[in-house]
């Protein structure tokens, strides 16, 4: 019985992911199957060069800390773990993090999953929608009482991430001196927020109750309710100095009046 495209499609990724189930998909080939396997190994290597350069461009921080040999065969495992469900290889690699919680040869490393997800946020961060904040002089044009009622828009390239270990740290350490940098205290929780403020995203950890604060905006609080949990967090929180950095930055974009 000949087999449909699809049937002969499926044998033939089979055969790439796993070398061992080849020969279904040999006896559909036309040829001798030692040419054929041959071809097989060919494609099977592009395909693992792909999952590592494309990983490795993703997670350039997790790359230099583990080294080549490592990531190559983290590569190889996160493709047989999640191969890639899109044409747009940009999303391939989101639930790194979570191979890197699960893999016995990286779950004793906490903080490896943890810049993962601060580096799939910064990647993410590239590709996110381009939007035009509101100026300084147009957020001065409406009275304070006015804006506490308001919701408040983040920009889409914001994200905001909690970390057991000093993530963002490590992650400014390589910007600044590649793969000999050294955090001291690695094991440091941080509050993280990742931006775009012009063309390159941004990362730094914030206090707590600026995180809480820009979680509560992101669920739809309004500017005086998510200023509240910030103050309730910390009575001392400096609203004023933030605010001004957070229009700086371009991390409030604009003021949605109900």
């Amino acid at each position: 019985m000949d087999k449909s495209l699809k049937e002969v499609q499926r044998e033939f990724v089979e055969a790439l992911l796993h070398p061992a189930a080849g020969q279904r998909v040999l006896d559909t080939l036309v040829g001798e199957d030692t040419h054929n396997q041959n071809r097989l190994a060919l494609y099977r290597g592009n395909l693992t060069g792909t999952w590592h350069s494309v990983l490795a461009s993703a997670y350039p921080v997790v790359h230099a800390l583990v080294g080549e040999d490592f990531f190559v065969a983290l590569s190889r495992e996160y493709g047989l773990a999640a191969p890639s469900s899109s044409g747009d290889l940009n999303q391939f690699g989101h639930r790194m993090a979570d191979l890197l919680t699960s893999w016995p040869p990286s779950a004793p490393y906490r903080y490896l999953a943890d810049i993962a997800r601060l580096e799939w946020a910064v990647h993410q961060a590239y590709f996110a929608a381009d939007v035009f904040p509101w100026s300084v002089e147009r957020w001065a044009r409406h009275a304070p009482h006015v804006l506490e009622a308001a919701a408040i828009s983040l920009n889409p390239a914001v994200a905001l991430l909690r970390t057991s270990t000093s993530a963002a740290d490590m992650w400014i350490a390589y910007q600044e001196s590649g793969s000999e940098s050294v955090v001291h205290d690695i094991e440091a929780p941080q509050w993280i927020v990742v931006s775009r403020p012009y063309w390159i995203p941004k990362v730094q950890a914030v206090t707590p109750a600026a995180f809480e604060m820009l979680e509560a905006l992101r669920l739809g609080e309004s500017l005086g309710a998510a200023l509240d949990i910030a103050l309730t967090v910390d009575g001392n929180f400096d609203f004023g100095a933030t605010w001004r950095s957070w229009i700086e930055q371009k991390i409030v974009v604009a003021a949605v009046f109900k």
